[in-house]
């Protein structure tokens, strides 16, 4: 009941009666689909449909169509759309992408099939760079296991022969803010004399800026065992405003050369250029902290690079062997500077922090593909990858009543050496029926010491898995097939989080807002999964799905809070088992598929249900951190003019209880996104774009309480949002 009383309580009720008749109309028109489906043509060209319908992994693929619908200069804004992801903002921390409503880890972000590497941001790369996007329920054993929500596969533009090159130029107005982006893709073929050799460089310039405005409201109160009643000790009001920039350059060149019929050559390469700036203005209503009224201002230079060589040869048979060489480097130079002041405006305390990080990965891969026999592929590999990486951090604080000063220097060292061999088997049994049999080996060997430190920390850790992998297909019909697959997947611990290092925070240390500090002990997250999904194909662009989920986790990493020194620190740890489990749906059609009366319409909707339960910590609401419970979604796209498109998507998330541990428990309100668009297409070579993002400008609000049986701490945060308008030109040369 609380979900169906969030959906309905939308500022835009006409909206929630769309959906749902959207909906309904969805399941009509499968009814009638099924009862002339003698009428349905299902040839024709490949589609992401059809490569879909084909494909015996669960795999969902979208293409171009899909990414530049909006005009979104950030990935982030283009995963959000597509069916069963979300993507959650914290203030101050890049997107994190979930599937199955998990994220931190949980799904794995590939890019060109590659994990993406240290630093990595998802809005790192430009739409305006990428082929397509696959999404993975459960990956194949070429892929790292690292997967227990699911993977997602960035594909950057490949087609280097004949390719059209493309030139494109935005303008975005947010809060009175405007921000601008340009990227160009410019393909070629080498002279003749230099031999079959095509290239294609793509790029993106950006400038971005945006504010951030969050009010807070703390309440402390101590319990009173003489009247059995709550005293308020504490009654804090907090106002923060915040001005983010981004200035990007990014480059995704290509080269492939053709060196004979057997041989091929390809480099792919990506670099990333970003200077990004952050000030901060906190001030709150009390004396109860050290610093009411403090000032921040955060600034990094950060250069990312990648690069995959890769040689393919073509053998007898249809046999096909490749190998793969990437290196990886990450540059990043950041100052922070903070003003602690009492509420007179008196400066009280400076403090100076200088980080930097640099860290270099090397790997090799090697694939051997053949068609044993008619009804077999076998495929086997390896990989292997050595990751370095260095960091310091040097901090000095200064003390404006004494003029004291504590200085603070860190220089710590990590590394990451992976090793994996796979072998799979994809087996057509006979006409109705196909499967899927791999099995995946990885050992990773980490490591992380303090250098130049008589009392700092040198930790090593091994962790293997070995991951079998079934996935099935049985198709009932030409239309109608059903899917089962199980496997089993883990999630590492990050580098960062095996460090025993203490970050602190600024001001005003609760169980709320608590120190936090890593663990050298942490033991990989692992779990075995098990999917069963039905589709329904009403023609090349247009199906029904229904897929289940399960999952068992072992050794899950939770925060464990507690006091030291004084101060409230949060540690991670392993802390038992959680059980996740899930119903998702997704409906899409284009009309004119069902009936040439139809309008030119594509329809689509999405419902994402997820479940979850922590046995080591007391119910009621012991969900996984952080998790969705419910996703849904509703969109259409109208060929109102032979020049004219129109559409929009609209999201809802519902709201979400956890209690994390006996006496912490999260809150977050429901949350709604509406989007519009229109594309109008001048002439075969260009077109322009609008698109208005966020059109409810529905603030972001939270809840987190912590609870004991004599002290009570609650904060209650409202983060506020605005409407984006882009305005798109795309050229194709």
């Amino acid at each position: 009941m609380r979900f169906a009383r969030d959906i309905l309580s939308s500022s835009l009720p006409r909206l929630k009666v769309l959906a749902v008749a959207v909906i309904s109309l969805f399941a009509s028109k499968a009814t009638f689909a099924q009862e002339t489906s003698q009428q349905v043509d299902i040839t024709g060209k490949t589609t992401a449909v059809r490569e879909r319908q084909d494909d015996i992994g669960m795999r969902g693929i979208y293409g171009r169509d899909e990414i530049e619908k909006y005009g979104d200069t950030n990935l982030s804004e283009v995963l959000k759309r597509l069916p069963g992801i979300s993507v959650s903002e914290g203030v101050g921390k890049a997107p994190e992408i979930r599937m199955r409503g998990l994220g931190n880890g949980y799904t794995q972000i590939l890019l060109n099939g590659q994990a993406t590497p240290g630093g990595f941001s998802i809005d790192n790369i430009a739409p305006d760079l990428i082929e397509k996007i696959e999404v993975m329920r459960v990956a194949s054993a070429d892929i790292s296991a690292q997967s227990i929500a699911g993977v997602i596969n960035i594909v950057l533009k490949k087609k280097s022969r004949n390719q059209v090159s493309e030139f494109k130029t935005n303008a975005s107005l947010q809060a009175n803010r405007l921000s601008g982006n340009v990227s160009w893709s410019l393909g070629a073929q080498a002279p003749e004399g230099w031999g079959d050799i095509s290239y294609v460089l793509a790029g993106n310039a950006e400038s971005n800026t945006n504010d951030i405005n969050i009010s807070l409201a703390e309440n402390v109160a101590t319990y009173q065992p003489a009247n059995g009643q709550w005293q308020t000790q504490i009654r804090r009001q907090l106002q923060q405003s915040q001005q983010n920039r981004k200035d990007v350059l990014n480059l995704s060149p290509r080269i492939q050369w053709k060196i004979d019929a057997e041989n091929s050559l390809n480099w792919q390469g990506n670099m990333n250029v970003s200077r990004l700036e952050q000030a901060k203005h906190e001030q709150d209503d009390s004396d109860t902290t050290d610093f009411p009224m403090n000032n921040s201002i955060w600034a990094a230079h950060v250069l990312t690079s990648r690069n995959d060589l890769s040689w393919e040869r073509r053998l007898d048979d249809s046999a096909k062997l490749s190998i793969n060489f990437g290196w990886n480097r990450l540059e990043r130079d950041a100052k922070f500077k903070f003003w602690g002041k009492d509420n007179q405006a008196n400066l009280q305390e400076m403090r100076y922090v200088n980080g930097a990080a640099l860290e270099n990965e090397y790997r090799l891969s090697g694939k051997y593909l053949a068609p044993y026999s008619a009804k077999h592929v076998v495929s086997l590999g390896w990989e292997v990858s050595h990751v370095l990486r260095n960091e310091n951090r040097f901090e000095r604080d200064v003390r404006v009543s004494d003029s004291s000063v504590i200085s603070d220097a860190h220089i710590y060292q990590a590394r990451i050496n992976k090793f994996a061999a796979f072998l799979q088997d994809e087996w057509s049994i006979n006409k109705a029926w196909s499967a899927y049999l791999g099995l995946r080996w990885e050992r990773i060997t980490s490591g992380s010491k303090e250098l130049a430190a008589a009392d700092g920390f040198d930790f090593n850790n091994v962790a293997t898995m070995a991951s079998p992998i079934l996935q099935m297909v049985w198709k009932q019909t030409e239309q109608t097939q059903w899917r089962l697959a199980m496997n089993r997947s883990f999630k590492l611990p990050s580098v960062a989080n095996l460090v025993p290092r203490r970050f602190r925070v600024d001001n005003n240390n609760t169980p709320l807002n608590a120190d936090f500090q890593g663990n050298p002990q942490l033991r990989p997250e692992r779990a075995w999964g098990l999917e069963l999904a039905y589709e329904h194909y009403l023609g090349s662009t247009s199906l029904i799905s229904a897929n289940l989920y399960r999952r068992q986790i072992d050794d899950i990493i939770m925060e464990q809070l507690s006091q030291s020194g004084g101060s409230w620190l949060n540690v991670l740890s392993n802390h038992g088992r959680a059980n996740v489990m899930g119903l998702e749906v997704e409906v899409k059609t284009k009309l004119t598929e069902l009936s040439g009366d139809f309008p030119d319409m594509e329809l689509r909707a999405t419902l994402n249900r997820n479940w979850s339960r922590l046995d080591n910590v007391p119910g009621p609401d012991n969900h996984l951190s952080q998790q969705v419970p419910l996703l849904i979604s509703a969109g259409a796209d109208y060929q109102l003019l032979p020049r004219l498109r129109v559409g929009g998507d609209y999201h809802f998330q519902a709201s979400n209880t956890t209690r994390e541990s006996e006496y912490m428990r999260v809150h977050r309100n429901p949350k709604r996104h509406l989007d519009l668009y229109l594309a109008w297409k001048q002439n075969p070579k260009s077109q322009l774009r609008m698109s208005v993002s966020n059109i409810l400008q529905q603030d972001s609000v939270d809840s987190d309480t912590y609870a004991t049986p004599t002290a009570r701490w609650s904060d209650n945060s409202r983060q506020q949002s605005a409407r984006t308008w882009r305005l798109v030109w795309e050229l194709k040369l």
